[in-house]
């Protein structure tokens, strides 16, 4: 298991004033960027996910970058349970530094 950056489309550099909101499978995650632009983010038919702050994994990643976790257990484990092929989906793991991070097992964000 390992981490890889992925570009998304956002950067959480110098992130404030971090909401989700789940409803009806999509995640949505809504924040001001280092510019105070509001910025908007929908991880569709997620399977699981969990926010920590502060967190200190078993990556010890403390920035502000997004990455997909390549060979993730909790990725196959997930999917797993939801019977869903692990291909379809990825784990992204989403750092806010001084906030916390945000992890998401969702269908994969097209390339």
């Amino acid at each position: 298991m390992h981490c890889i950056e992925a570009n998304l489309g956002v950067s959480t550099a110098d992130a404030d004033q971090i909401q989700l909101q789940f409803v009806k499978g999509d995640l949505s995650l809504t924040f001001l960027d280092w510019q105070e632009h509001q910025r908007k983010l929908v991880f569709q038919d997620v399977i699981a996910f969990k926010w920590q702050e502060l967190d200190i994994s078993e990556f010890d990643i403390r920035d502000d970058t997004t990455y997909e976790v390549i060979d993730s257990v909790w990725l196959l484990r997930q999917a797993q349970l939801s019977e869903a092929t692990t291909d379809q989906y990825a784990h992204y793991k989403l750092c806010f530094n001084a906030h916390g991070s945000l992890d998401v097992i969702s269908k994969r964000f097209a390339e």
